[in-house]
């Protein structure tokens, strides 16, 4: 900008221009980004990893947020640990339980008036050849990780249907577009979401609702600590809260637009 004290009258006149310009460009730039202020965000898997990072992030960004986990200990330390003011509940939830899930979304509605964005991030993995996978266990995982985003996007989708908008963000993994030893059971279950959620996507566009689904790689989570697998080198994956920054830029995008499907890898892995 140019001196009071120096400026002519057509240089004052130039000045005047680009400030004005500037402030629309600052104020078209605010009206591009959607608002996460106040916005009512449900959270899956809320209590540690990826979840709780994101619930960190939501409530930063001022929104009101659902906690959902089958451990309620660790659910509330998590709100707990949330910017002073947020408006949190905490609904202990196993996502594969039809009934519990209903009551989340009935909770959330009771509690709020609304749903603005649904954050499918509940899941875990157990890794084996196939001929030591139990049964058992392979229908677990396929119950939590699977049925569960099935069962929340399904309850869900109706009041995003009725207000003809709404986010839902499915945290799936890349385990889902390519195979591994010793993953048959986790890879099913996320080849599984990538399906659903892209049958879901053609579903719900039509009724404005936007479904995005990102399939990051390795994250340093909790997720390896009991999972048997080597544990890659964590200093050079990415950490859940850059995971919660990449759900935040997806949720913010215009409301006309969506990223429909994002892998996220480390930038060097080996360093």
């Amino acid at each position: 900008m140019f001196c009071n004290g120096g400026a002519t009258e057509p240089q004052r006149h130039y000045s005047t221009v680009v400030e004005q310009c500037q402030s629309a460009n600052i104020t078209s730039h605010k009206q591009l980004i959607m608002d996460i202020h106040n916005r009512v965000v449900i959270i899956t898997g809320a209590s540690s990893g990826i979840g709780a990072a994101t619930a960190r992030m939501f409530a930063n960004e001022g929104a009101r947020l659902v906690l959902a986990a089958r451990r309620e200990g660790a659910l509330n330390q998590v709100a707990a640990s949330l910017r002073p003011g947020t408006e949190a509940i905490v609904i202990p939830t196993d996502v594969g339980d039809e009934e519990a899930v209903k009551n989340l979304v009935d909770q959330a509605l009771q509690r709020f008036g609304t749903i603005d964005v649904l954050v499918n991030n509940a899941g875990y993995g157990a890794f084996a050849p196939i001929t030591d996978l139990s049964a058992e266990k392979f229908d677990d995982i396929l119950r939590v990780n699977l049925r569960g985003v099935f069962l929340c996007t399904k309850y869900v989708l109706p009041h995003f249907y009725q207000k003809q908008a709404g986010s839902v963000v499915t945290v799936s993994s890349l385990a889902g577009k390519h195979g591994f030893s010793n993953g048959a059971a986790y890879c099913a279950s996320k080849f599984g979401v990538m399906g659903l959620m892209e049958s879901v996507f053609h579903e719900a566009r039509s009724h404005n609702v936007r479904v995005i689904t990102l399939t990051p790689g390795s994250v340093d989570t909790p997720f390896f600590d009991g999972a048997g697998v080597p544990v890659p080198n964590r200093d050079r994956i990415p950490q859940a809260d850059e995971i919660a920054e990449v759900i935040r830029l997806a949720v913010a995008l215009p409301e006309r637009t969506l990223i429909r499907e994002l892998d996220i890898r480390p930038t060097n892995p080996k360093g």
